[in-house]
């Protein structure tokens, strides 16, 4: 940031010396004109202190001679990311929210003025007001990555935050559905036939496919070897939900379907050629759980979720849509698939992510594991058998020496108890 210098003149009957510099806006490019006051007895000794003036603004960076508040900045930082497009809507949606927050607490600090004891300040105040650790640390790093494009665009010259250490985030255990919930609930939903809901829950709980991509589904994605492909997702952005690419590259995936849901969608499918042909409307592939027409409307992602929770909650289950793909990935692991099937499943980027999440398995399946360990040895490890007798009752267990070895010991003891 350069600062130049475009004046300076005495106060009449004073020792205070007017200064004006001007310096070019990093983010607008405007020239921007600045008004500071120093004191000095002589012209020489005013022009050295504005000289210093200019080497400390110019230290300190654009923000230094700005009142620019750090809410108006947050603004400034995600409009630049939302023009820039290197983020997706909804992340930027998320952005907002976490952005709301960190004003709440330092909004109306002056950006020059965010040093390491306000960033601090901000993140014990939330903790304070109850926020868990993931939602402080969630906010410091909106505010940790803003201020380091401050520093690139020469608003600051260091980073508080590379200083700052959020709280630690404790995890948390994930929910899912045990056996017979999880039954329970698939046998509910096909009842329910093909309503879209009961659709959802089985694709769910099957195949362990998110919210947005079950939505998004087309029938062109239903293959004819009994898979579908996840080609596109939702994303919840303001304003709605929109149409995007899944979550990560390796979302895009093909999936094999269990075989009664790919007969029930072999023939719905059928029927929704059949229903097009009759209204002579030319084939233009609906959403599979959208209405069948040629400006096919999805199944609102949001809406999926609101109907899910009132089904829940008249069927006493005690989970979100999300856990659904939870329990899909915690059963595939505990009946001992392995970790990169389960993965390529998922969509994860790698085995490391599913291994993260989904390490704790269902303590059943942990109980059931010990059954592998007595099948590794060719003894009966059921039971303590004294075999030599010949008994079928469990013997007792214990260490046995002979008379000379206690001997041994008891003048061992007497000899140590002696030179004590």
């Amino acid at each position: 940031m350069r600062y130049t210098s475009r004046g300076m003149r005495r106060r009449r009957n004073t020792d205070k010396w007017e200064v004006t510099l001007s310096h070019k806006d990093p983010v607008t490019g405007e020239r921007v004109t600045s008004y500071h006051t120093v004191e000095a007895k002589t012209e020489r000794q005013a022009e050295k202190k504005r000289d210093e003036l200019i080497m400390e603004l110019e230290r300190k960076g654009a923000a230094a001679g700005s009142k620019l508040l750090v809410t108006e900045f947050l603004d400034m930082f995600l409009e630049y990311k939302e023009k820039a497009a290197v983020v997706e809507l909804s992340t930027i949606r998320g952005y907002r929210h976490e952005a709301k927050l960190v004003c709440k607490y330092v909004g109306d600090v002056k950006l020059s003025d965010l040093h390491i004891a306000e960033v601090n300040e901000f993140m014990a105040g939330m903790t304070a007001d109850g926020y868990s650790p993931k939602s402080v640390a969630g906010c410091f790093r909106l505010l940790k990555q803003a201020l380091k494009w401050a520093v690139a665009q020469d608003m600051l010259t260091k980073n508080p935050c590379d200083f700052c250490k959020p709280p630690k985030r404790v995890k948390t255990p994930i929910n899912t559905l045990n056996r017979a919930d999880r039954t329970r609930m698939l046998q509910l939903a096909r009842a329910a036939g093909t309503q879209p809901l009961a659709l959802a829950i089985e694709l769910a709980l099957t195949t362990g496919m998110r919210r947005g991509e079950i939505c998004a589904l087309r029938w062109s994605d239903l293959g004819d070897d009994c898979t579908i492909t996840v080609n596109h997702a939702f994303g919840l952005k303001d304003g709605g939900f929109y149409l995007k690419a899944p979550k990560t590259d390796s979302s895009v995936r093909t999936i094999p379907l269990t075989g009664r849901i790919y007969d029930v969608l072999c023939a719905m499918r059928k029927d929704s050629l059949r229903i097009l042909a009759d209204f002579g409307v030319r084939y233009a592939d609906p959403f599979i759980l959208g209405t069948q027409e040629s400006d096919s409307r999805p199944y609102n992602p949001q809406l999926l979720g609101k109907e899910f929770a009132a089904f829940c909650k008249m069927n006493g289950f005690d989970c979100t849509f999300h856990d659904l793909r939870h329990t899909f990935a915690t059963m595939m692991i505990a009946s001992g698939t392995d970790v990169r099937t389960v993965a390529s499943y998922l969509g994860h980027a790698n085995v490391a992510m599913t291994l993260n999440t989904y390490a704790d398995v269902d303590p059943d399946a942990k109980r059931a594991a010990v059954s592998k360990v007595e099948d590794a040895f060719d003894v009966d490890m059921s039971s303590i058998v004294n075999e030599a007798m010949g008994e079928e009752e469990p013997a007792a267990v214990g260490v046995t020496f002979t008379v000379e070895q206690l001997e041994v010991m008891l003048a061992m003891a007497r000899r140590a108890e002696g030179a004590m």
